[in-house]
């Protein structure tokens, strides 16, 4: 015996055999979930990362969710961040890049880093330093403005 709301979904106008005959459709055609149970959907999420090859920044803005939330999911499904199961946390440090998960020098961003160098044993402050980077237009990682505390940690670091 068949339930009472027993439906069988359907496109318009095309009932659906169900094995008892013909049953028409209760529910027609498709029903927009909200964007951010792409969240909770291992193959949602999958296809945007891997297949669309979309960042986890990208994800988050597509499904108006948190970046927190984003990680969380491919951590939750085992969806490898970088690809090939490698993970990197944290920015990148000044100075290298990481094509095909392996440290490899970024030149501009090393000469950069001579310059600090020369600048900071001629007596400059950070301070100094940091706004002469800003004059001469060398981006930071991020594309931001130099600061004094960011210039010590790269001096600290190399």
């Amino acid at each position: 015996m068949r339930a009472p709301f027993d439906s069988v979904f359907a496109p318009p106008d095309q009932p659906k055999a169900n094995g008892l005959g013909v049953v028409p459709a209760l529910i027609e055609g498709v029903i927009p979930l909200p964007p951010v149970l792409g969240l909770r959907s291992k193959g949602a999420l999958e296809a945007l990362y891997r297949r669309k090859h979309l960042s986890a920044r990208e994800i988050e803005r597509v499904l108006d969710a948190s970046h927190a939330g984003v990680l969380e999911a491919l951590d939750r499904f085992g969806i490898p961040r970088n690809g090939n199961g490698h993970t990197r946390t944290g920015h990148l440090p000044f100075g290298f890049d990481f094509p095909n998960h392996q440290p490899v020098k970024n030149g501009a961003e090393q000469m950069a880093i001579r310059m600090m160098r020369q600048c900071r044993a001629g007596g400059l402050t950070l301070r100094e330093i940091a706004d002469r980077l800003n004059l001469k237009l060398i981006p930071t990682k991020q594309n931001g403005i130099w600061q004094a505390n960011t210039v010590r940690e790269i001096l600290a670091r190399a």
